[in-house]
């Protein structure tokens, strides 16, 4: 199962993001092999909202190839302060000279807060439109998508064209089951993270979002579970250690 994920994640990002492939994609990668690895690694991590792993992987990316801009974009995501305040000037500095879509991907760092949101969709939008195959692109245009029923509709058709594809899909399908929710659609949403975490069976953010799930219908007891499992599968994940510590004290538990 771990190679396969590893295989379906190289091809995923090489479809998508390096910058030796011929097309218009956000150009992520570099000539350092072990750095483009990390790339892959945070990127893959990143989707599924296992953000610890991805920090790391991210800073690690930076550590051997100094020259990439695309990490700090996430990194500056990852952080606040000072910390996002460098990320964000190191990412403006490195994509001079890159492609349109690198440069759209760092501008966005522009727009922080809520009500920049249909500003943010409409950049994807057009960076989606340049580079229609761009997974990363795609995935982030539904996201950023503000009416709730279409964001779902564009999630869909994302979801069948990477199962065709062969592709990874595993992050649409936690994307799916938080938007079906968010639309009251609950059974809906419960399949979708039951086929995660059938899919995904080595990552810790299955159990998050299914802990979050029983924690939000109120039933403290398996989300407790879902939580612990999270741990068990890494234990320096903070949403779970923060839930984990909460429902101990719901449930009397020491």
């Amino acid at each position: 199962m771990i190679k396969k994920i590893l295989i379906t994640l190289l091809v995923f990002i090489m479809s998508c993001s390096t910058s030796t492939v011929p097309g218009k994609y956000i150009q992520w990668m570099g000539e350092n092999e072990i750095a483009n690895n990390y790339v892959s690694k945070g990127m893959f991590h990143w989707y599924n909202v296992e953000w610890e792993k991805s920090y790391s992987f991210f800073t690690g990316a930076l550590e051997e190839d100094s020259t990439l801009f695309a990490p700090h974009v996430v990194l500056a995501w990852l952080s606040d302060g000072e910390t996002k305040k460098m990320h964000t000037e190191k990412a403006n500095q490195l994509v001079k000279g890159k492609n349109e879509n690198s440069q759209l991907f760092v501008s966005i760092l522009e727009l922080s807060g809520s009500e920049n949101a249909i500003k943010r969709n409409e950049l994807w939008s057009k960076m989606h439109e340049i580079e229609p195959d761009g997974g990363f692109i795609h995935y982030m245009y539904a996201w950023t998508i503000q009416d709730r029923q279409e964001r779902i509709n564009e999630f869909e058709k994302f979801l069948q064209q990477e199962k065709d594809n062969g592709d990874n899909y595993f992050h649409i399908l936690n994307a799916l089951a938080y938007a079906y929710y968010n639309i009251d659609e609950k059974a809906k949403a419960k399949e979708y993270l039951d086929e995660y975490a059938r899919v995904y069976t080595t990552g810790y953010n299955p159990q998050d979002s299914m802990g979050e799930y029983f924690y939000n219908e109120k039933d403290y007891k398996t989300a407790f579970v879902h939580y612990e499992k999270a741990l068990d599968q890494y234990p320096m994940a903070n949403s779970a250690i923060n839930k984990v510590k909460e429902l101990k004290e719901k449930l009397g538990k020491k």
